[in-house]
């Protein structure tokens, strides 16, 4: 009396392993994801800011997703050679790029670098932060006038370190300020904010545009002076005696770099679904709050199609940028 019934049971049961094992690989992909640790490249070296910034939300990812979430630094190329680490692995979510401006310059500087801008997607903001002009107390510089002078003692030339070469926020605030000045800029590139900055302490280089986060940190430092800010209007909250560009009269200096989190564009769409939602998450959660305020950097205001709407808009300002530099 009760085998049809068992008949009945194991047919369902078989019934809805075929359905499972029949859902669309997207759904399916979902449900596993992650399968294995998730990388986040670092374009940028250990101990800046960026850096600090990266470990403490793969920390907070990997609780997010109940998986291993490691950060790998792939420095170099002006952020090139990160971006290239992530497309030469698989699209499957498990590589995340740590998405900075120089995703998009360093391809401008080198179109046949291996990647597209349509390679990526960015899935959610993680930072902003606008930039403080460093350069070496040695050289007794009070204010931008004493920069100029000094200048005139090298045949007019100010040697500005840049990450990377090409059109970049480093190039393009270093052009425009050699513009106000009336001096002429020599681009001199190093692979990480940490280095520019130790280059200007040992005055290997007359000045350099570092990320206030990494500014704040040397704040106190007394081989380095610090003479403005490329902030918009308002003080900043972590300099606020430094005065902006805008408040000394100098023109087309004020600039934020974005920092977020981008992944392969062809990425499966249930794992991208996954990921975006614990991305974006974790992002704007009160813990990376509290990071983002103890190393200087400022929580992104806007939502993410703002952030991407930013993102291009650099991305035009660079592509202006690059048809004026000079051929190599």
């Amino acid at each position: 009396m009760t085998f049809p019934n068992r008949i009945r049971v194991r047919a369902l049961a078989s019934a809805a392993l075929l359905g499972l094992v029949s859902l669309p690989g997207a759904a399916w992909a979902q449900e596993i994801f992650p399968s294995k640790t998730v990388k986040f490249i670092v374009p940028y070296p250990p101990g800046a800011s960026t850096d600090s910034l990266a470990r403490a939300f793969a920390q907070e990812l990997a609780k997010e997703l109940k998986g291993n979430v490691i950060v790998e630094n792939k420095p170099g190329g002006g952020t090139t050679i990160g971006a290239l680490a992530v497309k030469t692995l698989p699209a499957d979510g498990h590589a995340l790029l740590f998405q900075v401006d120089g995703l998009y310059n360093g391809k401008l500087a080198a179109p046949s670098v291996g990647y597209e801008y349509s390679d990526f997607e960015i899935l959610s903001a993680l930072a902003q932060t606008p930039y403080a002009l460093v350069v070496p107390a040695s050289l007794n510089i009070q204010r931008l006038e004493d920069l100029k002078a000094h200048a005139a003692k090298k045949n007019g030339e100010i040697d500005f370190g840049v990450l990377g070469m090409g059109a970049n926020q480093y190039s393009i605030l270093g052009r425009s300020l050699s513009k106000h000045l009336g001096v002429t800029p020599r681009m001199i590139p190093y692979k990480g904010g940490v280095e520019g900055v130790t280059a200007v302490m040992a005055g290997e280089i007359d000045a350099y545009f570092a990320t206030v986060g990494l500014a704040h940190a040397q704040k106190d430092n007394p081989k380095l002076k610090f003479l403005a800010l490329t902030s918009d209007a308002g003080k900043n909250k972590f300099f606020p005696s430094l005065k902006s560009f805008a408040e000394l009269g100098v023109k087309d200096m004020v600039f934020k770099s974005l920092y977020g989190v981008a992944i392969r564009s062809n990425t499966p769409a249930g794992i991208k679904a996954r990921l975006e939602q614990a991305v974006r998450k974790v992002a704007d959660s009160e813990e990376m709050k509290k990071v983002r305020a103890q190393i200087s950097l400022e929580d992104y205001p806007g939502s993410v199609e703002s952030y991407r709407a930013e993102v291009q808009r650099n991305l035009q300002m660079y592509q202006a940028a690059q048809e004026q530099e000079p051929r190599r």
